[in-house]
C-alpha cells in the first residue's frame, strides 16, 4: 500500500488479531474495521436462514457440504435463497 498508493484495501481481519501493524489504520488507501463488521441484522438473518436450510437439506437427504472448493447451497427448491451468507 505504501509502495503502490493507487491500491486500495478494506480489511476486517489482521495477521495478529486483535492488533494491527503500526500505521495501517492511518493510511489513506486502507479502510479497517473490526471483524464484527458483518454483524448487521440483515446479514445475521441471512446466516440463520442459510443454516436452517442446510439442516433441512440434510433431513431431506442432500449431501452435507464438505468441499471448500465448491459452494453449492442445499436449498429446498421452494424456499427463497438467503439474502446474505457468512463470509
Amino acid at each position: 500500500l505504501k509502495q503502490n498508493p493507487m491500491f486500495r484495501v478494506g480489511l476486517d481481519v489482521f495477521e495478529d488479531e486483535p492488533y494491527m501493524k503500526p500505521g495501517l489504520a492511518d493510511m489513506k488507501n486502507a479502510i479497517v474495521v473490526p471483524h464484527i463488521a458483518s454483524a448487521s441484522k440483515w446479514t445475521r438473518e441471512g446466516m440463520a436462514t442459510l443454516a436452517a436450510l442446510n439442516v433441512l437439506g440434510k433431513i431431506k437427504g442432500y449431501p452435507v457440504w464438505s468441499d471448500p472448493n465448491r459452494v453449492e447451497p442445499f436449498l429446498n427448491e421452494n424456499a427463497p435463497p438467503p439474502a446474505a451468507s457468512p463470509s
